[in-house]
């Protein structure tokens, strides 16, 4: 009774947590990267006025301009003054993803900081579930370790499994405020999965490798071998957090190559039309 009546204190706390609203450049984003995909907005074309834009999206159109100096940045669009605002003309494939990449890094610090979120609860839902799960918890851990090993090219599934894997876990623990915060951040953390495993597999073997890494994690638990779970997990957690980061200069350092080569073959068309 103790336990369900502070349960329902810590919901009404998060509860009343504002949940963040997305970003007005996220929501132009999705909207031209739609309009792309369908084919109702094409390179070159002229984007509506910000009165029109701020209509559409109601918001702003402070916000409206904060949101195309973004697009501008990210070189999705070129402003010319006198004349509006317009589609640079690329390959539409290009465009979707310098849009997609623009939306990824905006994601990403959200992606840390519920890295961090999941380093603290999991480790220690690791350890407890070592200590208490019975039978039917690990039956549970076991299916979902299962459904993972069959997803490698099923990218739906293979999310699925992985969120229930650690919801199985938390419920290990039988504990039920452990269970109910990791219910309560489902949302957010098949986002940071959806993300990381994104990142992860983005290179061959890491899906064996992570696989691995889930599996070891239910041995330990199975063998009721708690301070290995808790390593495990913690392990786990900050590997995928250093592959993220990895991932993310190694994208640096192929940006700045591409942009190298660029300046150097438009250097040597200049050099040769010069002649």
């Amino acid at each position: 009774m103790f336990l369900e009546l502070l349960w329902k204190d810590v919901k009404e706390v998060m509860d009343s947590i504002p949940v963040k609203s997305p970003k007005v450049y996220e929501i132009i984003f999705n909207q031209i990267k739609e309009s792309f995909i369908s084919g109702e907005l094409k390179p070159g074309d002229k984007l509506p006025p910000e009165r029109e834009l701020s209509n559409r999206f109601k918001v702003s159109r402070t916000s409206i301009r904060e949101a195309l100096r973004v697009l501008e940045i990210n070189g999705v669009i070129e402003v010319r003054p006198g004349d509006g605002t317009f589609i640079r003309q690329s390959d539409v494939q290009s465009l979707i993803e310098q849009l997609t990449n623009s939306i990824i890094k905006a994601e990403d610090n959200m992606v840390y900081e519920m890295l961090e979120v999941r380093r603290v609860i999991e480790t220690e839902c690791a350890f407890l579930a070592a200590q208490r799960a019975n039978s039917l918890d690990l039956q549970n851990i076991l299916k979902a370790l299962e459904e993972m090993a069959r997803s490698e090219h099923d990218e739906e599934l293979g999310l699925q499994a992985d969120l229930l894997f650690h919801h199985s876990i938390a419920q290990a623990t039988n504990n039920s405020i452990f269970a109910g915060l990791v219910h309560t951040l489902s949302d957010q953390m098949k986002n940071t999965i959806r993300a990381t495993r994104r990142h992860r597999f983005a290179k061959p073997g890491h899906f064996q490798e992570t696989l691995q890494e889930h599996k070891e994690i239910y041995y330990s638990i199975a063998l009721k071998d708690a301070d290995k779970a808790k390593q495990l997990m913690n392990a786990h957690i900050i590997r995928i957090r250093e592959q993220m980061a990895t991932a993310t200069l190694e994208s640096i350092g192929d940006a700045a190559k591409i942009a190298a080569y660029k300046n150097e073959k438009d250097h040597h068309h200049n050099a040769v039309g010069d002649k």
